[in-house]
């Protein structure tokens, strides 16, 4: 945890993306909406995520789904877990959303975003953000787990995992705080549709 906390705060004082001089990012005419779907993992982020493509693209909009563990993969398979490879990981995230977004297509990003910092690059960099916490205990999470990473993580096999030797950073700043455990996908889903609809974001 301390090496994790002084790496972070390493980095912080780092212009480690420097997206804007490689790419032209400036706003397009369209300020579509950047929805991130984030919580630890095995919370249902891609679940819900994919739900949430099908409804909004069944309503006629542009949209694309940006997977996190999709991204890691599709870019680099040897990225691990350590802070920098964290963060690498997270600025190709928000690098990908703003090319979408300059060409009008709403994105939707399902990804752990475990850090506060990691968060609130992603606020200050996106077009039109809309954060979705999905909360889920831990033993929860846990037991839902398909990929067994909470036992690998546990008994050692796994490093830098949020919830066992990494703290998940509890969120402070969302537009919307969902209990995860207690509903199913469909009523998440439902709950983030009523109010992307009732608030006029999406229409």
């Amino acid at each position: 945890m301390v090496w994790f906390d002084y790496m972070l705060n390493r980095l912080q004082q780092e212009d480690v993306s420097k997206i804007e001089e490689y790419f032209d990012l400036s706003p397009g005419e369209e300020q579509p909406l950047s929805i991130w779907v984030f919580g630890r993992p095995a919370a249902g982020k891609t679940t819900t995520s994919e739900l949430l493509l099908d409804l909004i693209r069944g309503m006629g909009h542009r949209v694309e789904l940006v997977d996190g563990d999709a991204v890691r993969t599709l870019f680099d398979g040897n990225l691990g877990h350590s802070i920098r490879d964290r963060l690498t990981a997270f600025h190709r995230l928000i690098l990908i959303n703003r090319l979408l977004q300059k060409q009008g297509i709403v994105t939707i990003t399902a990804t752990v975003a475990g850090s506060r910092y990691f968060r609130s690059i992603a606020r200050t960099n996106l077009i039109n953000p809309r954060f979705i916490y999905l909360d889920c205990p831990f033993d929860v999470a846990a037991e839902r787990d398909k990929k067994n990473l909470y036992k690998r993580a546990i008994i050692g096999e796994v490093k830098h995992f949020y919830g066992v030797d990494l703290t998940y950073e509890i969120p402070l700043e969302y537009e919307m705080w969902i209990d995860s455990a207690r509903l199913n996908p469909d009523e998440i889903v439902g709950e983030i549709m009523d109010h992307l609809m009732s608030t006029g974001i999406l229409e």
